[in-house]
């Protein structure tokens, strides 16, 4: 790669890309993909102990058909020659930084202002919304509930942490035996929330049940005002899958190619193939309030 490039415009990548925090990540697991696509069936058969009597009973992958296919990303710039060869490559630079903030934060984009706030229409692995009042509980014929309709107050925070202590697995064991919980909002439920977790006192002396009860997340991506969510991070299974098959931070397309003959035009962008997809539903509450 040319030298100043090489200064300029990839530094410049690295520097937007590297001073970058993903929010998603605390709430989504990052799955290493080998193919075109991962079967995630497995989210209905997740492991447990149990006596052994005689032989090993192995577990069979029940036929939930959820797969998650790869998809293709990208962002890039166009450069002129000229602009190279005279050394003008500084006005290029904020825009490259910009490429390396927009891929390492896209999973914001996804998981928040489409995974999060469309889980209410959107299925899951168990072929229900992914926040939903009759999950089935594997083949009992029982139903369990990760959603509700409250306001954002102490009583929706207790009814969302109470239905998450109770959410089970497919064989009826409980999920969240461990609670690390965080409250994700919206930027106009940023006050409500941290009225109700950061307060250490309600009024006087009076000690705050819920002070420091969970660790807040306010997302621009969330464009609904009024719901909200809790979610269970402890555990390696997130309620959100980030599915990672290949990354190409920085390519080019330069002297010697064939546009750049035609154009005298120089190309540089990023690449991404993976794709996001929902894990287990049992880790997280969705508020829908009216």
């Amino acid at each position: 790669m040319n030298p100043i490039l090489k200064k300029g415009l990839l530094t410049s990548f690295f520097e937007g890309y590297n001073a970058s925090e993903v929010q998603a990540d605390k709430i989504a697991m990052r799955v290493p993909s080998s193919a075109r696509s991962e079967d995630y069936a497995w989210l209905g058969q997740l492991p447990r102990m149990r006596k052994m009597n005689g032989e090993r009973i192995p577990n069979k992958l029940k036929d939930f058909g959820f797969t998650i296919i790869n998809d293709e990303y990208e962002d890039s710039i166009e450069v002129k020659r000229a602009d190279i060869k005279d050394d003008q490559t500084g006005k290029y630079g904020p825009l490259c930084r910009s490429i390396g903030e927009a891929a390492k934060l896209y999973p914001d984009e996804v998981i928040f202002g489409t995974l999060l706030k469309g889980g209410f229409t959107s299925l899951c692995y168990d072929g229900q919304y992914f926040f939903d009042t009759d999950h089935p509980i594997g083949d009992t014929g029982v139903t369990q509930s990760n959603k509700i309709t409250a306001a954002l107050d102490a009583t929706g925070f207790d009814s969302a942490r109470t239905l998450l202590r109770k959410l089970k697995d497919d064989y009826g064991t409980p999920v969240n035996q461990n609670l690390s919980l965080t409250l994700v909002v919206p930027v106009d439920l940023q006050t409500a929330a941290e009225s109700l977790i950061l307060k250490q006192y309600l009024s006087g002396t009076e000690s705050n049940p819920y002070y420091k009860a969970a660790e807040i997340l306010v997302s621009p991506w969330l464009s609904d005002a009024t719901d909200w969510y809790l979610v269970n991070t402890t555990g390696v299974v997130k309620p959100f899958i980030i599915q990672e098959r290949e990354f190409i931070p920085f390519e080019a397309l330069e002297e010697g190619s064939e546009k750049a003959w035609w154009n005298k035009k120089f190309y540089y962008g990023t690449y991404w193939r993976g794709n996001f997809g929902y894990g287990l539903y049992q880790k997280a509450v969705g508020a829908l309030v009216a």
